[in-house]
């Protein structure tokens, strides 16, 4: 049933004509080039680019005519007037690339000549660069590549004339043309004198498609965050990597609460005091992902940071009172910091932000009117424990001995959201124990707050790098004992304690969630996805962190010029792309052109002839050859038809498969002629 079929599509393609054919390649690598963008684009530029080019296949099947100009000119100003309505401008990333987009497709509906095609061509090209402007990733580098490939064989189509080689021979010189040119990219990467840091998303001013936590923490947060199989971040260990049970990776401490969600209060200033080093010290190289916020992530808690070679120069660390890890500026991309952690699970008294028991104290106020069942059930607590600690585990045992579940799916909670989950639904993510956890607390009279992060984490054995993704993002809690300081409790490891000990990938029973680690891909196993994370992170540090201070330090270690400036590596790079153009210029002279199986059979006619002393003339074309053979051999209608199919079938407009046999069956009549006595 299959080869019917495959048949069907194979004399359907041969049957197009030729500038359908070419169209239509044009018009497939064209979708390919703007497919990416339907991801950041409205969903009406997507809806108006899909009519469109289904509009210009139709008329390319269909064979009609284009449309009118004035047609073309209204659905211009339409489009262009929605781009302005939608972006309030016609500047910038995205109304730019809204804007060429909608302008390739209108291109393709006036292509009537070469240039046309070559104008449709080069505004895709612009777009396959506007696609770096939104990922960087390898997987998207390789798509552009076969974009690239692509763009050019439709380029390279447009260039033949009369006849054409097969689709799959245009293709393939496609793909030759740009693995010509992959070297000499390489080099200019490798030289061209770098700006300091990235170029590709510098000064983008907008967060798009970039997810992590954020500066507040409600029921549902964390458990969106659970189905992302994005990246947070990846960490290189100085030694060997702690337990699992206490990569509690620090990020935000959250310490006012309205009643429905909670918020950061604490304002962000230094820390001046340094705690002292005791306990167990972790050195963590952290290469994080850009989210768009001011705050770093660290083991709990990090106690100071080191200076390191791989630093991003615009990272402007620092810690706050709340031992939170900060930066001065928002984390618009990818960057790398060395911090010291102390796993002790508490700050000394000396170095805390001391609370008080006062009213106006943050972290004992609740707000008022909301969750009366809690209050009053942390009142008779507060009766039966002799201290804060005490207070502390009655609440987890009461975790541990109610049915409470830990799940991403919680069911929905009213007005009193912790009386409904300590109380009713009993099944929540870690904000909801989190929170729960740090209300009872404060209605109890013990200071309390929420650090949210991330928890856990899988060591890469590739390259030996752990990962961190946003799956991995927790809330726990912190107490404050008066002998120890602050000391966090994790209520969720009462009721799952798997979460902690396995990480995000295990509930309380044991099983393996589906936070869509799964490759959906090719299904590869568990090998081939780490071969393939640790590539990732290759491409990251190598690739995409390429920045000045490595540029020169390679040419140092190839020259030995030690502080090298713009100008040598402009030198360097014009020697280098000389060279590189020289091999391949003397790779291709040394090529020799493939016979076609017409030409094979042409030479060794022009081998028996010279054989019996009429060899052919290097100006000699078919035609002259046959007419100063002739006299020679008078009656043969064999060495006429012979010359006369070969010149038609090569020089035609229209061969036909049948030929190559009947120059085989030619030939070897011809061979068994011989010239006229001289």
């Amino acid at each position: 049933m299959v080869k019917p079929a495959q048949n069907s599509l194979r004399l359907w393609l041969t049957s197009l004509a030729r500038d359908k054919a070419d169209t239509l390649l044009l018009v497939l690598s064209c979708t390919l080039v703007l497919a990416p963008f339907s991801w950041h684009s409205p969903w009406w530029i997507n809806l108006a680019a899909g009519w469109l080019i289904l509009w210009r296949c139709w008329i390319t099947l269909a064979g009609k005519t284009l449309p009118p100009k004035w047609l073309l000119t209204l659905i211009s100003l339409v489009l262009l007037a929605g781009i302005y309505w939608h972006f309030e401008t016609w500047l910038g990333k995205d109304a730019g690339i809204a804007f060429l987009l909608v302008l390739a497709c209108l291109k393709m509906l006036e292509m009537q000549a070469r240039r046309d095609a070559a104008a449709v061509v080069f505004v895709c090209y612009f777009l396959l660069a506007g696609q770096l402007l939104y990922s960087q990733q390898l997987l998207s580098a390789l798509y552009l590549l076969l974009c690239l490939c692509l763009l050019v064989s439709a380029q390279l189509t447009f260039q033949y004339h009369q006849t054409a080689p097969p689709l799959f021979k245009r293709v393939t010189s496609g793909f030759k043309i740009v693995g010509l040119a992959i070297p000499l990219a390489l080099i200019l990467f490798l030289l061209f004198p770098r700006i300091q840091g990235p170029l590709w998303g510098k000064s983008q001013g907008n967060a798009i498609g970039i997810s992590g936590l954020s500066d507040s923490m409600e029921p549902g947060n964390m458990a969106e965050l659970a189905l992302s199989d994005q990246i947070a971040f990846r960490v290189n260990f100085h030694q060997a990597a702690p337990p699992a049970a206490q990569l509690y990776w620090r990020g935000v401490v959250l310490d006012k609460f309205d009643g429905h969600r909670w918020s950061i209060n604490n304002p962000a200033t230094h820390l001046v005091t340094m705690p002292a080093e005791q306990g167990m010290q972790i050195t963590q190289e952290i290469i994080l992902e850009p989210h768009n916020q001011r705050w770093l992530f660290a083991l709990d808690r990090p106690s100071h940071l080191l200076p390191s070679s791989n630093q991003t120069a615009e990272l402007t660390p620092y810690l706050t009172r709340y031992f939170e890890l900060r930066n001065s500026t928002t984390i618009q991309e990818r960057i790398r910091y060395t911090v010291v952690s102390n796993l002790l699970n508490n700050v000394p008294e000396t170095n805390a932000d001391i609370p008080t028991r006062k009213s106006s104290d943050t972290n004992l106020l609740l707000p008022e009117g909301f969750n009366p069942l809690t209050l009053q059930w942390a009142g008779q607590l507060r009766h039966q424990a002799n201290n804060p600690l005490q207070a502390a585990n009655l609440v987890l045992q009461f975790f541990r001995t109610q049915p409470f579940r830990y799940t991403a799916s919680p069911p929905p909670l009213g007005e009193n959201q912790v009386d409904d989950f300590l109380f009713a639904t009993q099944a929540g993510f870690c904000e909801h124990y989190a929170s729960a956890f740090v209300i009872v607390m404060r209605a109890m009279g013990i200071p309390a707050r929420v650090v949210t992060g991330y928890q856990g984490g899988e060591i890469n054995p590739i390259d030996d790098l752990m990962t961190v993704r946003q799956a991995d993002a927790h809330a726990w809690a912190e107490i404050w004992l008066s002998a120890k300081g602050w000391v966090r409790v994790d209520p969720t490891a009462a009721v799952a304690p798997n979460r902690v000990e396995h990480g995000s990938r295990f509930s309380s029973q044991g099983s393996l969630l589906n936070f869509g680690r799964q490759n959906w891909l090719l299904g590869l196993s568990s090998e081939l996805q780490a071969r393939w994370d640790a590539t990732n992170s290759a491409w990251n540090l190598w690739a995409l962190n390429y920045n000045l201070d490595k540029q020169k330090n390679l040419l140092t270690a190839l020259s030995g010029i030690e502080h090298p400036q713009a100008a040598q590596l402009g030198v360097a790079m014009m020697a280098a792309a000389s060279l590189v153009i020289g091999i391949i210029s003397l790779f291709l002279l040394k090529r020799t052109a493939a016979l076609s199986p017409a030409d094979k059979l042409y030479a060794r006619f022009c081998q028996h002839m010279a054989r019996h002393g009429y060899p052919r003339l290097p100006y000699e074309g078919s035609q002259d050859y046959f007419r100063r053979l002739h006299p020679h051999f008078p009656r043969s209608k064999e060495l006429e038809a012979f010359l006369n199919l070969y010149t038609q079938h090569t020089f035609g407009r229209h061969p036909s498969p049948g030929d190559l046999h009947n120059l085989k069956h030619l030939l070897n009549l011809c061979c068994q002629l011989k010239p006229l006595p001289v």
